[in-house]
């Protein structure tokens, strides 16, 4: 041989010896089990309002299957937006998820002028895992029942009322936007920091009501601390009985529900959305997250929406119509 292709195989063998542990250690990275630590699941509003709570059921289910524990972090503000800009500058690796819902992630696209993300691009949507109907819930001693009834009043003493909202865009603030709508008032809107704040102040008589959803409400109506005005559906729901439906009403179209789903960063491994989705089918599907969620009134998704795909599906449709219903109110946001 050759001092020149002896000299050549020599480099090559130190540069094999070299790679290998390397390579080894990039296999080992390549082969190490999904999830390995805890997970954090970031709730864009303060602790005690109705996705916070859902979270929580959510995120225990999560652990259940994964493995490993997942910590919600309540990080609220600007209507949802700060939580959810944290979400999209964390770590792809699929260890921060984000939990929003119709307001935070599709109105806001809209309501907010100059938001640091894309929701549709910058976010990948793992699952829908829960639709929450809405109810009128006010103070206890406000003399009204059912729509008809709070839309008379309303018309009478709007310039003297308050309504609470979880902050601009949240689903509490697009509820009472929906309501001033439909009902012809304009009630001012006054924002928390979650929507468990601003009930607590429905319940202490400071505010006279808020469009909240009954993960929340149903407690504090069943205990009598608030009035159930009138749920914003066709017809009553098994866990609130005796409020009267928005379809028994004069607005029988007044029909506003609050999906949640829960999302990743872009750039997520497709490997590790699949069993992130894998396993908040199986939350949402589980005795024990129903048996907490079925009380309170939050209902299944649809089987379609439970998947990434569908779930995708389900915010840019939701994207694209408060799009066309909020540019017509002239309401935006820097």
């Amino acid at each position: 041989m050759s001092q020149g292709a002896h000299s050549r195989r020599r480099r090559m063998l130190l540069a094999a010896i070299a790679a290998a542990p390397f390579g080894a250690a990039a296999s080992a990275l390549a082969q190490t089990p999904y999830p390995n630590r805890p997970l954090t699941l970031i709730v864009p509003f303060a602790a005690g309002g109705p996705t916070d709570i859902l979270a929580r059921v959510i995120a225990e289910g999560l652990a259940r299957d994964l493995g490993q524990p997942v910590v919600v972090e309540n990080f609220p503000g600007a209507g949802g937006t700060l939580g959810t800009a944290r979400a999209v500058r964390a770590p792809a690796d699929g260890y921060t998820l984000l939990i929003g819902n119709v307001g935070t992630l599709a109105a806001n696209a809209t309501l907010y002028k100059s938001l640091p993300y894309d929701v549709l691009k910058d976010l990948i949507p793992l699952a829908s895992v829960g639709d929450a109907p809405q109810v009128v819930t006010a103070r206890k001693d406000l003399p009204v029942t059912g729509l008809d009834q709070f839309a008379t009043y309303a018309r009478q003493h709007a310039a003297t009322m308050n309504a609470g909202a979880a902050g601009t865009g949240s689903g509490s603030f697009l509820g009472s936007v929906l309501l001033n709508a439909k009902l012809g008032v304009k009630v001012s809107i006054a924002n928390y920091r979650g929507a468990g704040l601003a009930l607590n102040d429905v319940a202490a008589g400071h505010i006279d009501y808020l469009v909240d959803s009954t993960t929340t409400s149903t407690s504090f109506i069943k205990s009598g601390l608030v009035r159930g005005v009138a749920v914003l559906r066709p017809k009553r729901i098994k866990a609130l009985p005796d409020v009267p439906a928005a379809g028994e009403s004069g607005f029988p179209d007044l029909h506003y529900d609050i999906w949640n789903m829960v999302l990743a960063p872009k750039g997520t491994p497709p490997a590790v959305v699949a069993r992130l989705g894998q396993a908040l089918r199986k939350t949402i599907g589980d005795a024990q997250t129903q048996a907490k969620l079925g009380p309170s009134g939050v209902e299944v998704p649809a089987e379609r929406q439970q998947t990434p795909e569908g779930a995708a599906e389900l915010l840019a449709g939701s994207v694209a119509n408060w799009r066309t219903l909020l540019s017509g109110m002239n309401i935006r946001l820097d």
